[in-house]
């Protein structure tokens, strides 16, 4: 196992990464006023990979349009339908956001919304699989399972230019085309 840091406004952040790809990714609570500062075990020591996608998360984090595509991720140890929906999020564009029904629909299970929801709690690799640009069909946001919640995910959506109104995210910015499937 390898691990780099990396630093946002907010604190710091960790990648983990095996040879094969990344394994799991830390972010800070973006919804804390003073930057958490948590450490990381100094017994990993980091790779090229942890290196490179600590770089892009850095950028990201200071509001540069990111595309993690070139950065591997290991999903093995995960049940197929959550490995499926997971792919297909990481589709999903910068600045973009989908319901959590045309993600069930892209998996090619239109009626497993909710399981999606439950796919994306479990994601070990926010933000390079961008689970924060799923919303609910009505704009809502129903959950973040990184640090901060649903305040860290309002702050994600603004980052990248999301549009609100009030605490809706604006539907008219759903994606209703058919994103590629892997």
């Amino acid at each position: 196992m390898f691990c780099s840091n990396y630093m946002t406004s907010y604190g710091a952040g960790s990648v983990y990464a095996t040879e094969q790809g990344v394994v799991k990714i830390e972010i800070p609570d973006l919804s804390c006023s003073e930057p958490m500062h948590h450490g990381v075990p100094q017994t990993l020591e980091p790779s090229k990979l942890t290196a490179h996608a600590a770089e892009l998360l850095q950028r990201y984090f200071k509001g540069d349009c990111i595309d993690f595509a070139d950065v591997p991720v290991v999903l093995d140890a995960l049940p197929p339908f959550c490995h499926r929906v997971l792919e297909v999020v990481r589709n999903i564009s910068y600045g973009e956001i989908c319901s959590y029904g045309q993600v069930a629909s892209l998996c090619g299970s239109p009626r497993a919304a909710r399981a999606v929801g439950g796919a994306l709690a479990a994601n070990p690799i926010p933000v390079i699989i961008p689970c924060h640009r799923v919303v609910a069909s009505d704009g809502r946001l129903t959950g973040f399972s990184a640090p901060g919640g649903e305040n860290t995910k309002i702050l994600l959506l603004k980052m990248e230019g999301v549009e609100f109104k009030g605490l809706l995210v604006d539907k008219k910015q759903l994606l209703m085309h058919r994103m590629p499937l892997l």
